[in-house]
Formats: structure tokens, sequence, C-alpha cells
């Protein structure tokens, strides 16, 4: 029934869908999510500004009690692997974080070890399971000194 048809049909044929460059649905709204494209990388101490949001059912990040949770994830996560959170900003939905990092690796292992911790302690606060962090990080690799000034105010 299937017989010479290239193996992507065959696959979507059997309910597998299809494997094509920019096939699916694309995200659309407000909360579109960070790109999976590969992130600029680079190998040297540099500055990176770093964007962390939160799902939508995670309570106020401004609270008292969830500044509590994030300095206490900060305080345990935020120097470790070869990077270190250098400064914190907290809107309410999302956490702008300003990361000294030695390369690529070391920011992505740290970022991964401190989304652990403010989920956790998150999820505890709430008395819940389940994702807290909305989507991937969004970084920024600061090459200037006129960029780290502004992504300090």
């Amino acid at each position: 029934m299937l017989r010479g048809l290239e193996e992507p049909f065959a696959e979507w044929a059997a309910g597998g869908g299809v494997r094509f460059k920019g096939a699916g649905r694309k995200p659309k709204g407000k909360r579109a999510g960070v790109s999976h494209r590969k992130r600029p990388g680079f190998e040297r101490r540099m500055p990176v500004h770093v964007t962390l949001r939160v799902a939508e059912w995670v309570w106020n990040l401004r609270s008292r009690r969830s500044v509590r949770v994030l300095e206490g994830a900060l305080r345990k996560g935020g120097d470790r692997f070869g990077a270190r959170v250098v400064q914190v900003s907290v809107p309410g939905d999302h956490l702008h974080l300003l990361v000294e990092a030695a390369n690529t690796a070391a920011l992505a292992r740290s970022l991964q070890g401190l989304s652990v911790r403010i989920a956790k302690g998150m999820n505890a606060l709430m008395g819940r399971k389940g994702r807290v962090l909305g989507d991937r990080y969004h970084a920024h690799v600061l090459r200037t000194p006129t960029e780290v000034r502004h992504a300090v105010r």
C-alpha cells in the first residue's frame, strides 16, 4: 500500500508525523517562546544578559515569600560551574540576570542548576508539582562596555 513512497511520507501515513524542515505548528501569541536555534557561543569570560520567564500559573515573583525562595536559590546556585550571577532584577513574571560565565558550557550548566533550584523552591512554596519555568532561557552575550552599561540600567 505504501510502496514507492519516500521515507518521510511513509512515516506520515503511518501516523508518525512529518520530519520536514519547518514542519509543525508555530508558537503564536504573547508567550511564543524562545527559539530553539543554537545560541551564540563564546570561549572566554564574558558577561551575559539572561532572561528566565516563569509559567503563567506561578505566583508573583515579587511577593515576599517568592523573593525568599529566589534569594535561597541564588545564594546556593548563583556561583557554580564557572559562572556567577552578578546582578538580578525581578519584574514579576520573569527574572533578568547578569551572569559572568567562562564559556557557553559553563553558562548552560550553571543556569540548568539554578533553574532546578528555583523550580523546586517555588513548587514547595506553592504546594504543587510540575513545570515552573515557562520556557528555555534567553541569553544575550554582552560584547561591548556600552551593552553592559545598558543591561545594568
